[in-house]
């Protein structure tokens, strides 16, 4: 390792090579317009050399100059030294040490720096050693542009440090290029950032570029390939142009963004992209002229770009006009000397810190670009993409927060009700803008009444708005708050809906339902507050309450109808279903008819689980058609059975109005009956009148195809629903049995009596048989037996029973010629 005083020479030789050195006085300079004369004509004196003028020697364009650095004679010592020249890119350069007449030594470098040692490639010169006779150093110099020629005469111990220094120099710029090229290349590669691509691509360029300019391609590619980018430098000019362009057109979306330059862009990138393939196509470097013009046109474009995206990515801008402003500088400096309008100076040495410099403040504009995707990335987990509110993380973040300070709070849930209409007819932007309008009422009133009213101890609070879910949001109050207080916000949430907005020329009024919850009353944690909230305002949805505060009732009921969806899901697999058999009788003759097969459920944990209960679970969850499967095949299954001892037994099942229609159950149906050989006409399907309501286009070709079978369709609990009897009449129902509300206390009630008897009267004048459930005593079946009532069921005859019990039931009640008289004892 370098020790410091090492290390600060290197910096020092650094330094040095920033700024032009001072040259030592040339005694002589010649151009040789001709560009024909050679090193030994030039010695015999056909040169016209004349005195270096003060500012020192500048080689016009395309003529070869001459420099003449006289050596004295040192006649007691030699001393070995070092003569270095800068040599522009694309620049002829020889040099000679002369001696007596003679050349005694000579370096000659080509325009693409191919030669050995690769030193001169990067730091052309030339050795010599002092004798006791005069030498000479003759330079020949031929530019394309006006050059000055800056040159120094160094000793060995210098030369070596400024050469190593070169050497670290360049491959500080060159290894920090290749690193950030290739680094960009591989995160767009995984990322998909296309912009990242581009600029990779422009970057590696430049790294070929600045190599292929000062020599050091030589030191890390094969002599050919080396000598091939080179030749061809033209080329990577015009494809870095087109790079940086294709970056900026994706890094600022300028498709989107600004549309008006996306054909200019695409234009000029295609171009430049077309110059560079033509030139290794036809194997020559494009004109000076052309590459000046591509690059003040790049640049233009560029400046355009910038200013319109100016106010939109106000930031990114500043910075990239400050990255480019180092290349801008010196591509006005390259087509200057281009164009001859001054010679090359300073700023070309310069170089390297312009590139490095630029590069990193590159770096700046994709770390802010990255930064502000991370910090839309972070904001958009707290916050609601549509309406910028703090969404449900953050909502939970404010509530643990509160609990774990044990502070008092109540959260307040609301839905906006005509949300989803104005979705329908106005689409989601304008839902989100309405929604945005009446939150920024909703937050200075929530601010004003809560500053004034309740935080009074903390003045100038803010109430943050939160979005729980698409059409649910949420408000924290802070503070022990009594339900008058609740109330009044409340009040002001309703208010502000109900006041609306005006929105395309319409006045949007909204209503809003609302549930409350309180910690640490209700519940302690966060997710159980939001939860308890959540039950509160479903409560509300089924009330005409203007808000719901969180009860432990109505938490039980949503309790147990979790735990029967969760294990309902099981039930079936489980064998836990069971079938029972409620027995029906004629009530004209007293002969038992047959029997309705009433679903049972009984849990380990929930115990016996109603109908009434897990059937509208089981639709709404979308397993009923799986529970429907095993009543069918359970029920025909029992029917077989039962025909074989008793021939005429008619079996009534339910099924569920959401199944109706599935020709699943058509098929399980016509297998079943023909795998178990029953006659269809003794099957009868229970369907509630609520299935009949809004469905009658649908409903009657559904009844037709049971009917092909041969199967019956009954109403169930007709009474209860809302049928026309017009539609009564179209359908023709096999049966209708009346609710067992219109039965039990039939004895007592007169209107139920006129209901059952007209019921009677109509579905016997329309073609249909009638049951009537719900018979307890002897009184309800004598009276619906007067009635014409068909068929009866209920406890007076029978209980539902299970299968065995059933069947011994059946064989005691068909010993009977009346089966009261094996009731009545």
């Amino acid at each position: 390792m370098w020790g410091c005083d090492k290390a600060l020479k290197v910096l020092c030789a650094l330094l040095m090579m920033v700024v032009v050195c001072a040259s030592a006085n040339a005694s002589q300079v010649f151009n040789d317009l001709s560009n024909e004369m050679t090193i030994n004509e030039i010695i015999n004196g056909h040169g016209q050399f004349e005195n270096i003028e003060q500012d020192g020697a500048v080689a016009s364009k395309a003529v070869s100059t001459w420099v003449k650095f006289d050596i004295p004679a040192e006649p007691k010592a030699t001393r070995e030294s070092f003569f270095t020249i800068y040599k522009p890119v694309e620049t002829t350069l020889d040099m000679y040490v002369v001696e007596l007449g003679q050349v005694i030594a000579a370096v000659n470098l080509p325009t693409d720096n191919a030669v050995l040692p690769r030193l001169q490639s990067i730091y052309p010169h030339i050795k010599y050693k002092t004798s006791a006779f005069p030498q000479q150093v003759y330079v020949r110099f031929q530019a394309p542009f006006n050059a000055r020629i800056n040159y120094q005469v160094q000793s060995i111990h210098d030369f070596a440090e400024h050469s190593q220094a070169r050497l670290f120099w360049y491959g500080l710029e060159l290894g920090l290029l290749y690193f950030v090229a290739f680094f960009i290349l591989s995160v767009a590669v995984f990322s998909g950032r296309h912009y990242l691509l581009y600029l990779g691509t422009y970057l590696l360029l430049l790294a070929l570029q600045c190599s292929a300019n000062n020599g050091s391609i030589y030191y890390y590619l094969p002599q050919k390939a080396a000598q091939w980018f080179t030749h061809h430098c033209s080329m990577l000019v015009v494809m870095g142009l087109a790079a940086c362009l294709l970056f900026h057109f994706t890094f600022f979306k300028i498709s989107k963004n600004a549309k008006q330059l996306t054909y200019p862009t695409f234009i000029l990138a295609g171009l430049l992209i077309f110059m560079g393939l033509l030139s290794i196509g036809i194997g020559s470097p494009i004109a000076v002229q052309v590459q000046a013009l591509s690059v003040l046109t790049t640049i233009g474009l560029g400046i355009a770009i910038c200013a319109q995206l100016g106010k939109e990515h106000v930031t990114e801008v500043r910075v990239l006009l400050f990255a480019w402003l180092p290349m801008f500088v010196l591509a006005f400096t390259w087509v200057s000397m281009q164009l001859g309008i001054f010679v090359n100076s300073a700023l070309v040495n310069m170089s390297q810190i312009a590139v490095i410099s630029h590069v990193s403040l590159l770096g700046l504009v994709i770390y802010l670009r990255d930064k502000q995707q991370r910090d839309a990335f972070v904001f958009y987990t707290n916050h609601d993409k549509d309406t910028g509110l703090p969404n449900r993380l953050a909502l939970n973040q404010q509530l643990s927060k509160l609990a774990s300070s044990h502070q008092h709070h109540t959260l307040l849930l609301f839905k906006p009700l005509v949300l989803n209409s104005i979705r329908l007819n106005y689409g989601m932007d304008y839902a989100d803008r309405h929604l945005n309008s009446l939150f920024e009422k909703l937050n200075l009133q929530l601010d004003t009444y809560g500053n004034s009213t309740i935080s009074t101890k903390h003045s100038d609070k803010h109430t943050d708005i939160y979005r729980l879910d698409d059409s649910v949001f949420a408000v924290i109050l802070v503070g022990k708050l009594s339900l008058s207080q609740v109330e009044q916000y409340v009040c002001l949430l309703s208010s502000v809906f109900e006041e609306g907005v005006e929105l395309k020329g319409h006045q949007l009024v909204d209503k809003i339902e609302i549930g409350v919850a309180h910690s640490p009353v209700h519940a302690k944690s966060a997710e159980k507050l939001i939860q308890r909230a959540m039950l509160a305002l479903a409560t509300k949805c089924s009330s005409s309450e203007r808000w719901q505060l969180f009860d432990v009732a109505n938490s039980m009921v949503s309790e147990r109808r979790l735990k029967v969806t969760s294990a309902l899901k099981t039930a079936l697999d489980k064998g836990e279903f069971a079938l029972y058999m409620q027995p029906q009788v004629n009530l004209s003759t007293g002969k038992v008819h047959g029997a309705e097969g009433l679903l049972r459920w009984e849990h380990p944990e929930l115990g016996q689980v109603p109908p009434d209960e897990f059937i509208p679970i089981a639709e709404s969850s979308g397993m009923i058609y799986s529970v429907t499967e095993w009543v069918i095949e359970q029920g025909l299954h029992y029917q077989k059975q039962i025909v074989e001892l008793y021939p005429n037994h008619v079996l009534s099942l339910n099924i569920s109005g959401k199944d109706l229609a599935k020709r699943e159950l058509t098929v399980q149906l016509i297998t079943l009956i023909n795998e178990f050989n029953l006659n269809p006409r003794q099957i009868i399907l229970e369907i509630t009148e609520s299935v009949t309501i809004g469905k009658e286009a649908n409903l009657k070709g559904v009844v037709d195809d049971y009917r092909r079978i041969g199967i019956k369709v009954a109403i169930d609990d007709f009474g209860t629903g809302y049928s026309s009897l017009a539609y009564l009449s179209q359908l023709g129902f096999d049966e209708l049995k009346i609710d067992k509300q219109f039965v039990m206390d039939i004895e007592s009630s007169r209107s139920n009596q006129t209901i059952c008897k007209a019921t009677c009267d109509m579905a016997h004048s329309l073609g249909s048989k009638v049951v009537a459930e719900g018979i307890e005593s002897l009184a309800s079946y004598t009276r619906l037996q007067g009635f014409g009532c068909d068929f009866g069921q209920g406890y007076f005859i029978s209980r539902p029973l299970g299968f065995d019990e059933y069947i011994l039931w059946l064989n005691k009640a068909t010993r009977a010629d009346d089966v009261k008289q094996h009731l009545i004892r």
